[in-house]
């Protein structure tokens, strides 16, 4: 048996314009292609394959790649248009990079049958993907312009997985965000009240100040959103097409310090180390945007990229795997979105003690690859090689 590891490079659409450049790469933008690694055993058949895809991450070298393809079970990891490019991300271009990639595995791969696998952020966008190509419904993304997904021809994969995933940068966010800044120009000018990081300040924390800690994330949340809003509608009326800012101080959940908060098996601490430093950085979660791309990626009033959302507007199986030391993907997440399918085509399976990128954490990996395999196999999406 011989592990191959192929490069797939996947025509699509760049669909920039003149004012506006969401692909900063002129080779991108003059060459229009995503790219993908499939990795497959030379054995193995070609009945089922996986999609494991992030909107913006690099998912060539992917941990579990291999893994999957070892237990005869083919699979792509995709890189869509925005790797490595948080700042400019169109959640509605996304899905087609993904449809792009289902059609490539299909038609140009000949597998009969495809598994789209979302890992971490990649959750909401195969959630999103599978209810707009079974049910399409976005004619313009929420900023008002183009592509419109209902004449997108996206073709459904056949289930969907989702592993260590949140469901959705702006649930995501609004959960981590830093309450504290009252004036985004700067961040310096903090309430002390609502500083997580403030002298004194020690676990466990009082759940009302819980509470008003949450309440006000949600705030900062909507008061970002409102002036995007204005601040497009002035741009357009001048001919502009978009503008670019950044949000500080992004790394603020009260779980990373309090572990009594949603208690799992995490370590106190964030997935960037000391919350604290991390919250202070420059670069960190949502910190570089566009107007466009935070209400397409991170608006909660906006982004239509919410697996809780969207997953109900699906019908084929989908199975969460929620890897319960995760500090990002915390379990909460997955129960909701296992909630908001039913327990009838939706399969949750909580993994003790794996952190989020099961970091020295090999018999993880192999345990996923079982589940995984186990799920295709009780729904019927298994056989020939890979079902050996």
């Amino acid at each position: 048996m011989t592990l191959l590891h192929q490069l797939q490079a996947i025509p699509m659409d760049p669909g920039t314009t003149a004012s506006r450049i969401e692909i900063h790469s002129g080779l991108a933008r003059h060459y229009p292609r995503i790219h993908g690694n499939l990795v497959r055993r030379d054995d193995a058949a070609r009945d089922v394959g996986l999609i494991f895809m992030h909107p913006t991450s690099n998912f060539l070298t992917h941990f579990m790649l291999e893994p999957l393809a070892e237990a005869g079970l083919p699979v792509l990891g995709l890189n869509t248009r925005y790797v490595g490019n948080d700042a400019t991300t169109i959640m509605e271009n996304v899905v087609l990079d993904i449809g792009a990639a289902v059609r490539w595995m299909k038609e140009e791969l000949g597998y009969e049958r495809v598994v789209l696998a979302g890992f971490s952020g990649g959750g909401p966008a195969v959630a999103y993907y599978q209810s707009q190509a079974e049910n399409p419904t976005v004619t313009a993304t929420p900023a008002g312009d183009p592509p419109d997904l209902t004449q997108a021809g996206l073709e459904p994969a056949d289930a969907v997985l989702l592993l260590a995933a949140h469901a959705g940068r702006g649930r995501l966010l609004a959960s981590w965000i830093d309450p504290s800044v009252l004036d985004e120009s700067d961040p310096d000018r903090r309430d002390p009240e609502l500083d997580l990081f403030a002298p004194g300040r020690k676990p466990p924390f009082d759940p009302d100040w819980v509470r008003q800690y949450r309440k006000a994330q949600h705030a900062r949340m909507d008061r970002i959103s409102d002036w995007a809003e204005r601040e497009l509608a002035r741009l357009t009326a001048l001919g502009v097409g978009d503008r670019a800012f950044v949000v500080h101080r992004t790394v603020a959940d009260p779980r990373f310090v309090d572990l009594a908060i949603d208690p799992s098996d995490r370590e106190a601490g964030s997935m960037y180390g000391d919350p604290r430093v991390a919250n202070e950085a420059g670069a960190g979660l949502g910190r570089y945007h566009t107007l466009r791309s935070w209400l397409s990626s991170w608006s909660l009033r906006h982004s239509r990229a919410d697996a809780v959302e969207a997953l109900p507007h699906t019908t084929v199986p989908v199975l969460i795997c929620s890897l319960l030391a995760d500090q990002g993907a915390m379990p909460d997440n997955s129960r909701l979105m296992h909630e908001a399918i039913g327990s009838d085509r939706s399969t949750l399976v909580e993994m003790p003690g794996l952190n989020h990128y099961m970091v020295n954490q090999e018999h993880g990996r192999a345990e996923v690859v079982e589940r995984v395999r186990s799920w295709l196999a009780a729904n019927g999406l298994l056989s020939g090689a890979a079902g050996r």
